[in-house]
């Protein structure tokens, strides 16, 4: 009888060597096998290049969920958009191990360590986008800028009070009616969003005088590479959601320049 080990005890062999090596590379690289990965969301100020308006108005920021504020409203590519306090606060995704494919089923080793690392096949990674808090917080740092007179706010309580406190001569509600995120090609982001704007006189809150609705797309944006690590990828998630709002938010706040003007 050959003393030799069977073919199956090489491929054990061979599948166990592979995870020390995998293992030893995660350790390396301070990368955690934490299916959920996420850091404290962080604002970017939007720059305009718009000109400082002196109208004054105020901005109302309308739920896209039936009584939950905008800011607590949260985007997945796996549910849609769904209300959290928590996650709203924060940014990242969650990946779900079962669906790897094992090497010895045909699977890779560059699939594995990107899993251990970051963001890999779409179709096991659930992406995390807190755009509601990232929309209006841009848009507001815009406004700011574009119209130093005018305010904000997100419920019926404070609209009445600012009303009466600054009497607007334009009430403007924005609304999100849309936004997508997903992952495609492997290790790129992609989004997709509609914001809603309306414009009424403020003593006449029943008629629309105006409206607008800001369209934007991204595509293929690239969010790191095989030996990115989870930190690395959020970082540059949370940099496309801040552009990709800014981009909305002078469209809209352009518009707004043209209609009500001085």
């Amino acid at each position: 009888m050959e003393n030799l080990l069977p073919q199956n005890l090489f491929k054990i062999f061979g599948e166990l060597l592979l995870l020390v090596l995998v293992t030893s590379f995660i350790s390396g690289c301070g990368v955690t096998l934490s299916p959920v990965k996420r850091k404290p969301l962080e604002i970017f100020p939007m720059e305009t290049s718009l000109a400082s308006n002196s109208q004054p108005f105020l901005v109302r920021f309308e739920s896209t969920l039936p009584g939950k504020p905008l800011s607590e409203t949260v985007w997945d590519n796996v549910s849609g958009a769904f209300s959290d306090t928590n996650e709203s606060e924060q940014i990242g995704f969650t990946q779900d191990y079962s669906k790897l494919v094992p090497v010895a089923a045909g699977g890779a080793i560059g699939g594995l360590v990107v899993g251990s690392s970051g963001m890999t096949r779409p179709d096991y990674t659930r992406i995390v986008i807190p755009f509601g808090r990232i929309f209006q917080e841009v848009f507001q740092s815009g406004l700011q800028k574009a119209f130093p007179n005018s305010s904000s706010c997100s419920d019926d309580l404070s609209e009445s009070e600012k009303i009466q406190s600054t009497t607007p001569k334009y009430i403007v509600r924005l609304k999100v009616r849309g936004f997508q995120v997903w992952e495609e090609p492997l290790n790129h982001l992609n989004m997709k969003a509609i914001v809603e704007c309306k414009v009424y006189q403020s003593g006449k809150l029943n008629q629309l005088e105006y409206a607008y609705e800001a369209h934007h797309e991204i595509k293929n944006q690239s969010i790191g590479s095989v030996m990115s690590t989870s930190s690395g990828f959020i970082k540059e998630m949370d940099k496309i959601s801040n552009a990709f709002a800014a981009v909305l938010s002078e469209d809209l706040l352009e518009n707004l320049n043209k209609y009500l003007g001085n």
